[in-house]
């Protein structure tokens, strides 16, 4: 071919590494790609597929992870609802516990007073007890009344289940375990003031220290062993005057002791005299009648005698005289 001949269409077509023809209304067109353009295009498609396919996968990822965490911020909210429902169960709780507590703290200081008070009475028993002496014939009848006193008072074994507190949620059984133990202090500080109104009573019985009026009276004359003009009437009294208005009333000791006179006395009329021990002597006198003998052990508040008007004297009446150690004393100094 000569260098300066023409290509036909099919020799150029030749050239091309693609050719496209395309007819329209009886007109063709061609279109040629050389090996290049056709390899830059493929590569640009390969590129736009590869891109695409890597965004799609970005987009489908990033999706997910976004469903999860949103799925992961539901849940999380979810269980700040149940903690805040929580908190505010455990917020009751502990103001129902703090009330709770307070009011245990106040049961056990009552209680804690009933034993203290409990003990008090314990303690002056004793004291009473010890006071008693021991060359005392009355003393083994005493502590006899005393033992079985206490033997008949004894309040069965309290039969106390265990107080386990290992939490807050035995707050409750706590309390029900302090209102059992109140209720039994309660019976037992009942039977214990029994108890100790008896033994009280019977010491008192038993006591040979003068107390009290032998007869219930209104005083007409008053202790005057120096004759002052300022009290009473004036004259030398070694005693009281117990006026029961005309009425003859039962007389009774003021103390325990044994009677060592029971006589007529031209100024006491009839009489009774007690000796107590410990240098305490007793005088009853212008009685209606003497009502024990000499030798006569007596308790306090044993009947000895019935007021009157005998002796010397103007009206029914006692005349009443405590002595220690032979020096007469004011009986009101006694009660």
């Amino acid at each position: 071919m000569e260098p300066n001949e023409k290509l036909s269409p099919d020799n150029q077509s030749s050239k091309h590494f693609l050719s496209l023809h395309i007819s329209h209304k009886g007109n063709q067109k061609a279109f040629h790609l050389k090996k290049e353009h056709t390899l830059a295009i493929c590569v640009a498609a390969c590129v736009f597929i590869g891109g695409s396919a890597v965004t799609l996968g970005s987009y489908f990822h990033t999706k997910n992870e976004l469903l999860a965490s949103q799925q992961e911020l539901m849940e999380a909210e979810r269980t700040n609802r149940k903690l805040e429902q929580t908190s505010e169960v455990l917020q009751d709780e502990h103001t129902e516990y703090t009330q709770n507590i307070d009011s245990l703290q106040e049961k056990a200081a009552e209680l804690e007073q009933k034993i203290n008070e409990l003990e008090d009475v314990k303690n002056s028993l004793n004291d009473q007890l010890n006071h008693i002496s021991a060359n005392d014939n009355a003393s083994a009848e005493i502590y006899n009344a005393v033992a079985s006193c206490f033997v008949e008072a004894k309040p069965a074994a309290a039969n106390f289940t265990p107080i386990v507190t290992t939490s807050f949620n035995k707050v409750t059984s706590l309390g029900v375990q302090l209102d059992r133990i109140d209720s039994r202090i309660n019976q037992t500080g009942l039977s214990f003031s029994v108890v100790a109104t008896d033994v009280t009573e019977t010491l008192s019985a038993y006591s040979n220290i003068p107390s009290g009026l032998p007869v219930n009276g209104m005083l007409s004359s008053l202790f005057n062993p120096n004759g002052l003009s300022s009290i009473s009437d004036g004259r030398v009294h070694y005693g009281v005057d117990i006026s029961t208005r005309s009425r003859i009333l039962p007389i009774v000791a003021t103390a325990a002791g044994t009677v060592i006179e029971a006589d007529y006395h031209c100024a006491y009329g009839n009489y009774v005299l007690i000796d107590h021990g410990s240098g305490f002597v007793t005088r009853y006198a212008h009685n209606t009648e003497n009502l024990v003998s000499p030798g006569d052990v007596v308790k306090k508040g044993d009947v000895i005698a019935t007021t009157g008007a005998t002796g010397q004297s103007t009206g029914i009446h006692c005349h009443y005289e405590v002595i220690l150690n032979g020096v007469f004393q004011d009986p009101m100094d006694y009660q």
